[in-house]
């Protein structure tokens, strides 16, 4: 029989916010995950930009995954793969240098979020500590998990459906909570799907999505060979392109609750698009690049943005 574990949503993350220059952003243009040094995905929004938080320890809410060493002495750093929102934590221990290659799969799916995580032992072995504990509806609802089988847990969490794919070797400790060992120069592969519509396909291939997500990353950032910084243009634009719905929509930000003046008593939400901002990024995004349909920031300024759009403050979901 398989194994089950439910529970209730913790009222305080175990992760706590660092400063905001330590996270990393990954998206996929329907929805986005910051990822904090401690290898914890410390805001998620499922299965969309405007949903509640799955994972919220940024802001004070429940949820948790993470992917860390069981050593806490290390040192923290990372970097992003060239042209694309492919992010690669790296942990330098007294034993080991580890590092965990993450990425939301491109292109995106409005119903399902896919959340690829690649642990790489770079030097010696790679001794980590997993824990999932999704926490839909800014943590109100913990996951009930089935564990399916060795390397397989499926749950739901409020609304939402979950499945955690793991290698058959970790060594699981407290429901989908585990230790997994990585030898030297080897990698092994994680797989999260979060979706709003029950998971009746069979589990997404690792190999198969990161190929894919590649792939896409490269059709969709220019090389912007003519710019005195290229690497950088590439980098600004591929954030845009991870902003930008299938539908042409560009959110203002990744997450919520960002305040226009320190001290005012007004927070702001922009997980949405306004007008105004896309038009000033469409425009010398489109002088530079020809526009490639909806994967290219504000494509839907092939219409052209007048000056009534310039000084619009109206907000619109992703969708728009």
């Amino acid at each position: 029989m398989a194994a089950t574990c439910a529970g209730t949503a913790s009222a305080m993350p175990s992760l706590t916010p660092q400063s905001l220059r330590q996270y990393a952003l990954i998206a996929d243009g329907e929805r986005g995950a910051v990822i904090g040094p401690h290898g914890d995905i410390a805001f998620m929004c499922a299965p969309r930009w405007h949903d509640a938080t799955v994972f919220g320890s940024l802001i004070g809410a429940g949820g948790e995954y993470s992917v860390a060493p069981r050593d806490r002495r290390y040192v923290w750093g990372g970097h992003y793969e060239d042209g694309s929102l492919i992010w690669r934590s790296r942990w330098v221990s007294n034993d080991a240098i580890t590092e965990s290659r993450e990425a939301l799969t491109l292109p995106g799916a409005p119903h399902r979020a896919v959340l690829l995580r690649r642990i790489e032992a770079v030097r010696g072995t790679a001794r980590m500590e997993l824990v999932l504990r999704p926490a839909a509806g800014f943590g109100k609802h913990a996951m009930a998990a089935r564990h399916v089988d060795a390397g397989t847990w499926e749950g739901t969490s409020g609304p939402l459906f979950v499945r955690w794919s793991v290698p058959e070797d970790v060594q699981w400790t407290d429901g989908p909570q585990a230790y997994l060992d990585v030898a030297p120069g080897q990698h092994r592969d994680l797989v999260l799907e979060i979706s709003d519509e029950p998971l009746s396909s069979a589990p997404v291939s690792s190999d198969e999505a990161w190929a894919a997500t590649e792939a896409a990353w490269h059709e969709a950032v220019p090389t912007f060979e003519s710019s005195l910084a290229a690497g950088d243009s590439r980098h600004s634009y591929a954030v845009l392109r991870g902003l930008t719905s299938s539908h042409g929509g560009m959110v203002a930000a990744a997450t919520l609750g960002l305040p226009e003046r320190a001290e005012q008593g007004r927070n702001y939400d922009y997980r949405y698009a306004w007008i105004r901002d896309q038009c000033y990024t469409g425009r010398p995004s489109l002088q530079r690049v020809p526009i490639r349909c909806s994967t290219t920031p504000c494509a839907s300024s092939r219409s052209g943005c007048s000056t009534t759009d310039h000084t619009s403050r109206r907000r619109t979901r992703s969708t728009a």
